[in-house]
């Protein structure tokens, strides 16, 4: 109830749902392959690839359940990764509505391949270090432990280092000093997930922001401020 009545308060737009197809089942019900559940996990992860340009995904390993029985109706299916924005995710949710009403709620584990270009370090360099060209490189290597890996040299030459980093390592945006992305007062998009929904609401930044921190948002309807995640310039995300 708390977190429907937080839902309630911070948006107030109408609903999108994400990572979903539909189809229509006959009247006597149908049966969800272990083939349709494969498409299905292709069909969501080819679209977290376009969301996700820089990386290139694949499953390594897919253990589907077995195949399992569904009444008629209209029939959607929702894939829900246990890490937001899927990467280093070794679980997912299928889930499965008829006419809305969920019928199968199933784990399924998975073995996700993550890899990418990345700017890694190219000699061990103190706090406090001006980088330029010959200190980052660009390195194609698998990027699931990786918290906020750098897609660009051109994004941190000329940042300062905040620690100390070593030969090799791979950069990340917490170990770089950036400008805010988001300055206080400044008019925002707020998203919300939960449950694999998601919903936008208009908002005012009240705090100035850097890509990954946390700052106080304003709810411009409800007027309320919460606590979001900064993902990019005019956009921040909260989740329930």
């Amino acid at each position: 109830m708390k977190y429907l009545l937080c839902l309630f308060l911070i948006l107030s737009t109408p609903l999108m749902v994400y990572g979903a197809t539909q189809k229509a089942a006959s009247k006597t019900g149908q049966l969800i392959d272990q083939q349709e559940m494969e498409q299905i996990f292709g069909d969501y992860l080819a679209e977290q690839s376009r969301l996700l340009p820089h990386v290139d995904l694949r499953f390594k390993s897919l253990n589907l359940p077995k195949p399992y029985h569904v009444p008629a109706g209209r029939i959607t299916h929702q894939v829900i990764p246990a890490k937001p924005g899927v990467i280093g995710s070794r679980r997912m949710t299928l889930m499965t509505r008829v006419d809305g009403r969920i019928i199968s709620n199933k784990s399924v584990r998975v073995e996700l391949e993550s890899l990418a270009e990345i700017t890694v370090i190219t000699g061990a360099l103190r706090r406090g270090t001006i980088l330029d060209s010959d200190d980052v490189e660009m390195r194609y290597q698998e990027i699931s432990r990786l918290n906020a890996p750098i897609f660009s040299v051109e994004d941190v030459i000329g940042k300062r280092l905040k620690r100390s980093v070593r030969l090799g390592e791979p950069l990340q945006r917490n170990q770089v000093e950036f400008p805010p992305v988001i300055k206080r007062g400044e008019r925002v998009v707020i998203q919300a997930r939960s449950q694999g929904l998601m919903l936008t609401a208009a908002g005012e930044a009240k705090q100035d922001g850097r890509t990954g921190e946390a700052i106080r948002v304003m709810n411009s309807n409800s007027r309320k401020e919460i606590l979001c995640q900064v993902v990019a310039p005019g956009l921040v995300k909260v989740e329930f």
